[in-house]
């Protein structure tokens, strides 16, 4: 599970992470429909440092 600060504090964290969640599966879905790679990196994973 990963964990996102929001700029907005008026949700509550469950709810906020349900509407990621539900993003993530919408976005899973689309990539399968258009024959795209859809990966799920790890929270820790240092995408700054790994070229542009």
């Amino acid at each position: 599970m990963c964990r996102v600060w929001l700029k907005t504090a008026n949700l509550p964290i469950p709810i906020s992470l349900q509407g990621w969640r539900q993003f993530r599966t919408l976005c899973e879905a689309k990539s399968q429909k258009f024959n795209r790679e859809f990966r799920v990196i790890s929270r820790w994973e240092a995408t700054s440092q790994v070229g542009s």
